[in-house]
């Protein structure tokens, strides 16, 4: 990483010696704004600006990526997708899968523990499966998809009153869980009581709100600007209980526009930062975990034995209900084997 860190200090440094006067200037909407405290370290927002750098040094300046400010009023999130096929205020975005309805195969990384471990999720960027699922983003949305970053593989399970280590510790529980698909898991192990509180509404208060909850399942980045650590006493880090990436997408007749050398060298920077976005998730999970460690939260790493646990429990029940209700559970079988196979 210090080799990948240098080349873009030396992109810098470079593209101050450096005038195009027919620079193509993409601006790219932005998921991730200031928290209530203001910035705290995010890996997203570090790929996306690690990618506007490289694609700068990768194009010699021609090709000028500007991530706008996150959480603008006047691009909202789940309007991004439409909003970069217009291209008239955004022409590019990242967003995560589950904000793209037309491609519901994406349900699949909702499934428990799809991914064995950080190093298997790391082949999906460039598996043929990515490619796949590219090519009907593509298509339904009329865009042009550049690579798919990782923002989501270390799980937070925030609890008020005791840590939650085995499966049967969620029983009785009132349990923010954040996804329909998640409701078939409980089969066995029966919580008092399910929520479904998005990250708008938790950042607004909702799990404060709510006096009775005492259990919630989210990415770990989201726990210190949701401020959990007011209520919730411990924090059990689950590592690929569920992994998102979002999606960095480009106007297709701004693609279109651009050069076969300026198009490889997005397409090199894109490559590039799939790798790193890696390391950058590693980087702000150790960095929250030492936050809420800080801020006296008991903070506990999911050991192999319980994450073989809450896998046997609960993986296969979320596949089978995810695949029960597809209008294409065949294609979703395939799918799910070409990411076993990898």
């Amino acid at each position: 990483m210090k080799i990948f860190f240098s080349i873009l200090v030396l992109a810098t440094s470079l593209l101050a010696f450096t005038c195009q006067a027919d620079t193509v200037v993409v601006k790219s909407g932005n998921v991730i704004g200031a928290t209530i405290d203001g910035e705290v370290p995010h890996h997203l927002l570090q790929s996306q600006h690690d990618f506007a750098k490289l694609v700068a040094l990768e194009t010699n300046g021609e090709v000028d990526l500007q991530i706008l400010e996150g959480k603008r009023p006047d691009i909202p999130v789940f309007g991004m997708p439409k909003m970069t096929k217009d291209g008239s205020v955004i022409q590019a975005c990242a967003v995560p899968s589950f904000f793209l309805p037309m491609v519901p195969a994406f349900q699949i990384f909702e499934i428990p523990y799809l991914f064995r471990d950080k190093a298997h999720a790391a082949k999906y960027p460039s598996s043929e499966l990515a490619t796949l699922l590219s090519k009907q983003i593509e298509e339904r949305y009329q865009v042009k998809v550049l690579g798919h970053f990782l923002v989501a593989h270390h799980v937070s399970i925030t609890s008020t009153d005791k840590p939650i280590l085995a499966v049967t510790d969620f029983s009785g529980r009132y349990i923010n869980d954040g996804f329909e698909s998640f409701e078939p898991m409980w089969k066995n192990i029966k919580p008092a009581r399910r929520y479904d509180i998005g990250f708008t509404d938790a950042l607004a208060g909702a799990l404060h709100r709510e006096e009775d909850l005492d259990t919630s399942i989210g990415m770990l980045q989201n726990a210190f600007i949701q401020k959990q650590y007011t209520k919730f006493n411990y924090l059990t880090i689950a590592p690929s209980f569920y992994t998102f990436f979002y999606t960095f997408m480009i106007n297709q007749d701004v693609w279109d526009s651009l050069t076969a050398s300026q198009r490889s060298g997005v397409m090199r920077a894109a490559d590039a930062v799939q790798v790193a976005a890696f390391d950058n998730e590693e980087s702000t999970a150790t960095y929250h975990a030492a936050l809420n460690n800080a801020l006296g939260v008991t903070v506990h790493v999911q050991t192999d034995a319980e994450r073989q646990e809450w896998a046997g429990e609960f993986s296969d029940k979320v596949r089978d209900g995810i695949l029960e209700k597809s209008d294409q559970p065949d294609a979703l079988r395939g799918y799910l084997r070409m990411i076993e196979e990898m």
